[in-house]
């Protein structure tokens, strides 16, 4: 909100606030169910800094929600349109990877094999990350030596 300008409290309609608390039952997904306790908080007055406080996120994103809610309507609210990340290897290059899964001693291996093979450079994190979720790779810690 800029200096000067009027402050505009947001209306749930009470059809609205009774789609919520419908909805609410049946709600599985955390973030679904937080904007649903936002809205709920809303339309029982609650000032939009102690709602964020409450459900533990920022007031920016109230005011997202705040504006999918003036913009799109209810069913827009509780629709998340995240896609996540596009992968960076092709589903080519993941399968070749499986079938050489086992010749890596360690995810730095893998790190360096999808460097060289790929020109694609991974967070040596990342890689354990991709190994254990696509392969079910067992991340080795590397063994310390303790001969001096």
């Amino acid at each position: 909100m800029r200096k000067g300008e009027k402050f505009d409290r947001i209306k749930i309609s009470e059809k609205d606030y009774e789609h919520l608390k419908k909805v609410e039952k049946k709600e599985t997904s955390a973030k679904i169910l937080k904007r649903i306790y936002a809205f709920k908080l809303l339309y029982e007055k609650w000032k939009y800094t102690k709602v964020a406080s409450f459900i533990g996120v920022t007031n920016d994103t109230i005011t997202d929600w705040i504006n999918i809610y003036k913009e799109r309507g209810i069913k827009a609210l509780l629709t998340l349109n995240y896609n996540g990340r596009i992968p960076i290897l092709t589903e080519s290059q993941l399968e070749e990877l499986k079938k050489k899964k086992n010749s890596f001693l360690d995810s730095k291996e893998a790190q360096a094999y999808i460097k060289s093979q790929y020109g694609i450079e991974y967070n040596l994190n990342y890689v354990q990350e991709l190994l254990k979720k696509n392969f079910n790779y067992p991340i080795k810690k590397q063994e310390m030596s303790l001969e001096k």
